[in-house]
């Protein structure tokens, strides 16, 4: 006969999809058991794993029958130890909100994940949050540039704003606006395309920090990652194709350079999530002082990959032991496993084009990470997203001053060649040699520490 475990014994059961996880940095405790439901494959680390179990779904399983019906299985086995349900991708939530309805487990259940995840707007104004959150207003219907200015300029102020369409939603089709001629000229440019298309267009924060707190409802704010650049935000960049870094702060670098924002992420936190939610939560925002920060949305899991690799950098708590440690409650602060480095990483977007080197990135005072995310001869499209990059350069250093100043430096001379024209000349030299090249096409990942 199994045992399900002692009395005290906390179990959290983790659900994977298609999300590789290595829990090599989770400490493993005595009155936690960890078990693991996932496709083969998907751990890649089972030292710290208490049970795994396997489950091979059919192929186009979308609804996760396998997986679920183990799930179920689990929850009824260990009804009585009073299971957390722990998952890292966003598929996942749905079905799993079903479990904890259906099996009473603790966490969100169907109606409060629609309820949070998808009306935040609606949050917004419902939780008294309207004070801390950026203007904006909704336009749709056929452009009336004229009218719309008029609108804007009533409902969030005039300009500079931001336009989004809600449909055909893409880093590309979003409008950074200075002032009332670009908006009508704008629209006047992209009536054709976004015609019927309903927006919203919000106020602009003009030289004030994009950030997106890590938090948990017991332990309050545990880390932040924080745009650089305070003159342009992170999506303009990627438009434009535009080297832009990310810092990540500790808990208590983020207290240091941020004050007052952990009591505006509580103040966001008590207003949005029930008392008894204990899982990780993503809170979006601009801050430009400790009285003027706004609140522009949350998720509850990283919304890149860059953001989970920027978390992972510290080599103490990865996002995915937070959500761990988050479910079991306030905890102690762990000394002994405290990063003082800062760190932070630089982006380089791709451009449509053909790469036709990678250049040597110097060493700088800052330890640092080099690593090219696409081949020479490698074809390339615009970037689109905060993970579609040429380059990453990853920096850490104890002096943040320093860390800066090489930030700005390697920005400042790093020049990366792109033929942009090889794609639409079918015979040119480049494009002959990317079938020769492509068995032994060499992606540079380099670190210099020494």
């Amino acid at each position: 006969m199994t045992s399900v475990g002692s009395s005290s014994e906390h179990v959290i059961i983790i659900v994977l999809w298609k999300y590789r996880l290595s829990l090599y940095q989770w400490k493993r405790r005595d009155d936690v058991k960890i078990i693991v439901v996932a496709p083969p494959r998907m751990l890649v680390d089972e030292t710290n794993v208490d049970v795994y179990y396997q489950v091979e779904p059919p192929i186009r399983d979308h609804d996760h029958c396998l997986l679920m019906h183990k799930v179920r299985e689990l929850c009824s086995i260990f009804s009585s130890k009073n299971p957390k349900l722990v998952v890292f991708e966003r598929s996942l939530q749905r079905p799993i909100a079903q479990i904890r309805r259906d099996m009473e487990v603790d966490g969100f259940r169907p109606e409060q994940l629609l309820h949070f995840v998808h009306a935040e707007e609606a949050i917004t104004m419902r939780n008294g949050l309207a004070a801390i959150s950026l203007r904006q207003c909704s336009l749709s219907g056929t452009p009336q540039p004229d009218s719309w200015a008029e609108a804007v300029r009533r409902q969030i102020g005039g300009f500079p704003a931001v336009v989004r369409p809600l449909r055909h939603h893409c880093a590309h089709s979003v409008g950074f606006i200075r002032n009332e001629n670009e908006f009508k000229n704008w629209f006047r440019r992209n009536s054709s395309v976004h015609r019927n298309e309903h927006y919203v267009v919000q106020e602009y924060v003009d030289d004030g920090h994009e950030f997106n707190a890590v938090c948990s409802s017991a332990d309050g704010i545990l880390g932040c990652i924080s745009a650089i650049e305070t003159h342009r935000s992170v999506l303009e960049c990627i438009q434009n194709q535009q080297p832009y870094a990310l810092e990540y702060l500790s808990a208590n670098q983020t207290r240091d350079i941020f004050p007052g924002l952990e009591s505006f992420c509580i103040q966001v936190i008590k207003s949005i999530f029930p008392t008894s939610y204990l899982g990780l939560i993503f809170i979006r925002g601009y801050y430009k002082d400790h009285n003027e920060i706004f609140f522009l949305g949350f998720g509850l899991e990283p919304d890149s990959e860059t953001a989970r690799l920027l978390y992972a950098l510290p080599q103490s708590n990865p996002w995915e032991v937070l959500a761990l440690t988050a479910q079991l409650g306030p905890q102690r602060e762990d000394t002994s496993a405290i990063d003082n480095n800062y760190h932070l990483v630089i982006n380089f977007p791709s451009a449509e084009g053909v790469l036709i080197h990678q250049t040597n990135i110097l060493r700088r005072e800052s330890y640092m990470r080099v690593s090219w995310k696409s081949a020479e001869s490698a074809e390339m499209k615009d970037s689109d997203h905060l993970d579609d990059n040429v380059l990453q350069v990853f920096l850490w250093n104890s002096n943040r001053s320093q860390l800066l100043a090489d930030c700005i430096d390697i920005i400042n001379s790093t020049d990366i060649t792109i033929d942009r024209n090889a794609l639409n000349e079918r015979h040119s030299l480049c494009r002959k040699n990317v079938a020769k090249l492509t068995a032994k096409e060499l992606v540079r990942s380099c670190t210099t520490t020494d």
